[in-house]
């Protein structure tokens, strides 16, 4: 779906509701902080509050083991709720 100027990656509507996804590959130490701001602004222009951020390792289970890996947490970012996933 475009919003504004920028694309997000992925809207679901089910039941009446949205849910905005944000999907980032690790290449950078940067890529959280991008991330949050970019679905922060997407969220900005559809008038929303709620978004997921999901960040995906690139290195393999070998050497980051999915114990380590997989997290989730929901943080506050520019006034938004956002649930950060890393797998």
């Amino acid at each position: 779906m475009a919003v504004g100027t920028g694309r997000t990656d992925l809207i679901i509507e089910f039941n009446g509701d949205k849910f905005v996804l944000e999907l980032k590959l690790k290449r950078l130490p940067s890529a959280k902080q991008k991330g949050l701001d970019q679905i922060s602004g997407y969220l900005d222009k559809l008038g929303m509050k709620k978004g997921w951020l999901i960040l995906f390792e690139l290195k393999p289970s070998s050497i980051v083991k999915w114990k380590t890996r997989l997290k989730w947490k929901n943080v506050s970012h520019q006034n938004k709720k956002i649930t950060v996933v890393e797998m």
